[in-house]
């Protein structure tokens, strides 16, 4: 008889047993999620030459400016319909000593200044238009030479400038006789 007692009583869990099997399972939930999330921290797109259009197009959409301040060290964005500027909150990834430049009339590049804001000097500044072509630019820093495109292809690590003069020039007689067709 006293072992049929024994046997009734050890059928269900204690409380203390089922404190342990929840924490358990917490444990093992926590540490699932917790892997998760630096996952997708370690996913998040590094702000480069070679990725600011990208970058640039699913931040502001259609229409828009990027721009760096602070040797390229803090960017920010805004949305021409709206007044806002908002921070880039992603890792940069602009190397040092920044120079940007564009071609001239006389086809020659010339190393563009973009003026200062709050005091402080603006080393980039990068626009978004409706019809999904952007500035076109050449970024130069210790990493290398850099061609971003306005339409035409993507962003590319070139040896020097003339390679990039030559990328640049390509498209410019496409594009300026575009209105020909009418």
């Amino acid at each position: 008889m006293i072992a049929k007692e024994i046997k009734n009583s050890h059928q269900a869990f204690s409380l203390i047993e089922l404190l342990i099997v929840v924490f358990l399972i917490s444990l093992i939930y926590f540490f699932i999620f917790a892997n998760v999330n630096v996952q997708n921290k370690k996913k998040e797109e590094t702000l480069s030459p070679l990725t600011l259009g990208e970058v640039s197009k699913k931040l502001i959409g259609t229409e828009g400016e990027f721009f760096c301040l602070a040797k390229c060290t803090e960017c920010y964005y805004s949305l021409t319909s709206s007044v806002d500027i908002h921070p880039y909150k992603g890792t940069l990834d602009f190397g040092k000593d920044v120079k940007i430049y564009q071609l001239d009339s006389g086809d020659n590049f010339e190393e563009k200044e973009f003026g200062r804001i709050n005091d402080e000097k603006v080393c980039l500044r990068f626009n978004l238009y409706n019809n999904q072509s952007s500035t076109k630019l050449v970024i130069q820093n210790d990493q290398g030479t850099f061609y971003l495109p306005s339409y035409f292809g993507e962003p590319q690590k070139v040896s020097s400038l003339e390679e990039a003069k030559k990328l640049w020039l390509k498209y410019n007689p496409i594009i300026s006789s575009g209105g020909d067709f009418y």
